[in-house]
């Protein structure tokens, strides 16, 4: 890719400028940001790197100005980035309206995890990546059982746990596989665009967890699939950020997975 800021600034002026930040935070495992009645998250990156690269944040600001910071080399600015494009993108109604939750009935009462998390990549892809070569980058809970007895699984991760492979070794071991499992949080630490290039047209690409962007214009930069998140209850999101709980976002809000139009 010639130039990989193409993405962002496409993905940044495609967000309305009429809307605004109503409310934003910064947990120790996700932030998020509303506007209205909309609520995007995204992972809590605190590899800081730099000083802030852009203004500090505030409440009123446009939301399109908060996306923007998903251009900042300071990951934390970066992260509360992702999370503006996200509340504009990953929203419900343009989730069905892509067919993003393959007839799933919405409520926003109680329902069991796994019924929200059914169409998560790591469940949905699991018989059709049976005997394939598959690469996923990122190391996600579980990922073994989902995975690993069903393909001939390889994991990149940028902090390795014993048997992942480093992320510099995505550039030699995406060219070979048959599919890939990118992490959203790829579009915060700004590897995603090389990753698609070296996956090329060979390779199936998901991008995958609640950090990930569900804009179509992905789909012309060769992704196949989203699975991302929609928040449904802005309230329990925002207690789940605040207390520091992981897992507890999926209690508020839906797994989705958009298909490429063929």
């Amino acid at each position: 890719m010639k130039n990989p800021w193409k993405l962002y600034d496409a993905l940044i002026e495609g967000v309305d400028p009429s809307w605004r930040v109503d409310h934003y935070s910064l947990g120790v495992t996700w932030c998020e940001v509303w506007s209205g009645e909309h609520t995007g998250i995204a992972m809590c990156i605190r590899e800081r790197g730099p000083g802030n690269m852009f203004p500090a944040p505030e409440e009123g600001m446009s939301l399109r100005a908060m996306a923007s910071m998903i251009k900042s080399w300071n990951y934390l600015e970066a992260s509360l980035g992702a999370a503006a494009l996200n509340c504009y993108y990953n929203t419900v109604d343009r989730a069905r309206d892509l067919g993003g939750f393959r007839g799933l009935e919405i409520t926003t009462g109680a329902v069991d995890q796994e019924k929200r998390q059914v169409l998560n990549a790591f469940f949905a892809f699991q018989d059709e990546i049976t005997g394939k070569k598959v690469a996923v980058i990122g190391h996600f809970p579980h990922i073994e059982k989902r995975f690993g007895e069903r393909a001939d699984m390889i994991v990149i991760e940028r902090n390795p746990m014993k048997g992942d492979y480093p992320d510099p070794a995505s550039d030699y071991i995406l060219r070979d596989q048959d599919y890939a499992f990118i992490t959203g949080t790829t579009l915060i630490n700004k590897t995603l665009p090389k990753l698609l290039e070296v996956a090329g047209d060979h390779c199936k690409v998901s991008l995958v967890g609640p950090s990930t962007c569900m804009a179509p214009l992905l789909f012309d930069l060769g992704v196949h699939n989203l699975s991302g998140y929609c928040v449904t209850d802005q309230k329990l999101v925002d207690r789940s950020i605040r207390r520091g709980e992981v897992f507890s976002i999926f209690d508020a809000g839906y797994m989705v997975s958009i298909d490429r139009p063929e």
